[in-house]
């Protein structure tokens, strides 16, 4: 299947995007087996996301992107897991990346945005060191957990400035560098238990030169910082960075619950429950459960929205964010997350036996979800434990708000 060219054209909002999308989930579900298989999303997958716009969904505007709302973003983010999670957590990894390289310089926009559909990955996690020579930097460093690496132009990888001055004390200078992902070597090490279709693989960067421009402090990144001319008074690039990434990361985990419940249906019908004369879906616990699991969604679905409208209502006025809603906002995603995992569980434990092969859908978005909520920046009990502090007066303990 593929999306014509005038169609493509056409995508000029996000609701267009969504309704391109919502055309290939089909192929994009019957491609999430391949993608488990391949440790990563298949290409045609990722071509057909592409038509669909997705790519160019936190693209600036200069540059032919959307610029698209997190309320936008989410909607559509689910809509991709609806059909398969792996592949809508590398979509959600690709929008944050770009929506990164809205806040560099915009000579390094220039270079990444040669196309309004250039994919970018990034992590937050230091893995290198960044040695200063003249015009900026080399860069070398491992990054494990580099997911979207596989289907990237571009990645975006944390490393602290080597100072040269040992025993000054105080937390070394921490730099999201931005290089070529030609540049990197990607380790063949992905081979989890869930979310294997990410192919989220190591990458290696050995004396890798990173000019001046292509790199953003990372911290003053945190505190709204925004060097380029260009997006600097764009709405959605002065939203507040870290609960940008958390929120937009609620469109995956809701779009799986969503796409559990489909599967749980679909395979519903006539089913009997072995051992006895019942017909599954005339017994009283398939009632009481399966409305359990509707309404965690909802309720996943909801708070997802009010996450999303509340940080697009703020950068629209450009009011800054209490430190209580920022940790709040923690918080609030982790219960997203909780929502979704109590959910499919729910229905996986009402599916027999017969669900766990590999082929029935509903195994793998229960040990895709299963991983996702390991994840550090939705770790349940850590980002609880965040907002408590901060609803107990105590101070956050952590910058990453």
């Amino acid at each position: 299947m593929t999306i014509t060219e005038s169609a493509t054209e056409s995508i000029t909002s996000g609701d267009d995007v969504l309704r391109a999308v919502e055309r290939i989930r089909g192929p994009l579900r019957e491609n999430a087996l391949r993608a488990e298989a391949e440790h990563r999303v298949p290409d045609e997958s990722i071509d057909l996301l592409e038509q669909a716009g997705v790519f160019r969904l936190t693209a600036p505007v200069g540059h032919g992107g959307l610029e698209a709302p997190l309320t936008d973003q989410v909607r559509i983010l689910s809509a991709i897991g609806r059909a398969d999670l792996s592949t809508a957590w590398v979509c959600s990894l690709h929008t944050v990346g770009t929506y990164f390289v809205g806040h560099y310089p915009d000579e390094a926009q220039h270079e990444v945005f040669t196309s309004p559909d250039a994919r970018v990955a990034a992590i937050f996690s230091p893995g290198g060191t960044l040695t200063p020579v003249e015009g900026g930097y080399r860069l070398s460093g491992r990054w494990p957990f580099n997911t979207g690496c596989r289907s990237a132009a571009w990645d975006a990888l944390a490393a602290a400035v080597d100072e040269g001055t040992p025993g000054a004390g105080g937390p070394p200078r921490m730099l999201l560098p931005l290089v070529r992902v030609e540049d990197l070597t990607i380790e063949d090490d992905w081979d989890p238990s869930g979310l294997a279709g990410t192919g989220s693989n190591a990458v290696v960067a050995h004396d890798v030169f990173v000019p001046e421009h292509r790199t953003l402090p990372l911290m003053e990144a945190l505190g709204g910082l925004n060097l380029s001319e260009a997006t600097k008074d764009s709405s959605l690039y002065k939203a507040a960075f870290f609960p940008t990434v958390l929120v937009n990361s609620m469109g995956a985990p809701v779009g799986a619950a969503q796409g559990a419940l489909d599967a749980f249906l679909e395979r519903l019908p006539g089913r009997k429950i072995t051992y006895t004369s019942w017909v599954q879906a005339e017994a009283q616990i398939t009632h009481v459960e399966l409305a359990s699991a509707a309404t965690d969604i909802k309720a996943a679905e909801l708070l997802r929205d009010d996450l999303a409208r509340r940080l697009t209502e703020a950068a629209e006025t450009g009011r800054d964010l209490s430190v209580f809603e920022r940790a709040e906002i923690r918080g609030e995603c982790s219960q997203v997350v909780r929502l979704a995992r109590r959910a499919v569980r729910t229905l996986f434990d009402i599916s027999s036996a017969s669900a766990i092969q590999r082929s029935v859908p509903i195994q793998r978005i229960h040990r895709d979800l299963d991983a996702l909520s390991l994840h550090a920046a939705l770790a349940i009990n850590t980002n609880f434990e965040v907002h408590g502090r901060v609803l107990a007066g105590q101070d956050a303990a952590t910058p990453f708000l």
